[in-house]
């Protein structure tokens, strides 16, 4: 699998923000043989045990996560790649959890332990909720310590709340805000049988070590011609979909608290 040059990427459509440029590796045949198994596994787990739709929206997501792979490789020193069961000398994966956003790089505290939260809006006629995903209002960090570094990647937000009521959502990326995106209908139109939903971005997200960010979130505040009150908690479950790569000691049990 050679390496993605610089048109590739931008056919990604990413939101690096202010990183503008991310190291990559060379797969060997081992890493790609281990990489294709496991990320079929996953792909083929959600389709059959979960919900069709989420593996195959996975699946049709495999070239940005082909990317992905190559970025991790190149910043955990060119180690194998041990896929799902990765053990010591190597680097693995594995779904995005909520612990896997960190208060700062360095250090190991997550700055979420479930994804469920309430966003309290405090001030009279606002709608939006800073930093609702992200670390108390401000930005939340991928891990980036020594032997403990990860690579997060992620195309869609889910909300495992059927109603979010959710109107915009504004990604700020390695310190670049980019322009709330309006996600109106896919938050209140339901499908049928379907108690969750999928929320799409406007691009897709690469986070290397010591990469950060938030996610600002508009709502629905039900209020019609009069501005919103100046006290609302909005109860919501809203999760990164994606994948996080990490070296071996990142992956293991003592990083997820």
């Amino acid at each position: 699998m050679p390496a993605l040059p610089a048109e590739k990427f931008r056919r990604l459509n990413l939101m690096a923000g202010t990183a503008r440029s991310l190291d990559q590796e060379l797969l060997t045949p081992e890493d790609i043989e281990v990489w294709e198994r496991d990320f079929a596994l996953i792909c083929d787990d959600l389709t059959k045990l979960v919900d069709p739709e989420l593996g195959v929206d996975l699946r049709a997501e495999k070239a940005f996560y082909d990317a992905a792979m190559q970025v991790a490789k190149g910043y955990f020193d060119k180690v194998p790649f041990g896929g799902l069961k990765s053990a010591t000398g190597q680097f693995g994966f594995r779904l995005i959890t909520p612990q896997d956003l960190k208060t700062n790089a360095a250090g190991g505290t997550p700055a979420l332990y479930s994804w469920v939260q309430t966003a309290a809006i405090t001030a009279s006629g606002r709608s939006y909720d800073t930093g609702r995903i992200g670390s108390s209002a401000a930005a939340a960090y991928v891990r980036n310590a020594a032997n403990k570094q990860a690579v997060m990647a992620f195309h869609r937000l889910i909300s495992y709340k059927p109603s979010p009521r959710i109107i915009h959502v504004e990604f700020n990326i390695n310190d670049y805000p980019y322009v709330p995106y309006s996600v109106e209908p896919y938050s209140k139109i339901s499908k049928e049988d379907k108690l969750f939903k999928i929320i799409p971005m406007p691009g897709r997200v690469i986070l290397h070590p010591g990469g950060k960010m938030y996610i600002t979130l508009w709502f629905d505040n039900e209020t019609g011609a009069s501005a919103p009150p100046a006290s609302q908690s909005i109860d919501i479950e809203i999760a990164l979909f994606g994948l996080i790569f990490g070296q071996y000691d990142y992956l293991a049990s003592s990083e997820l608290v």
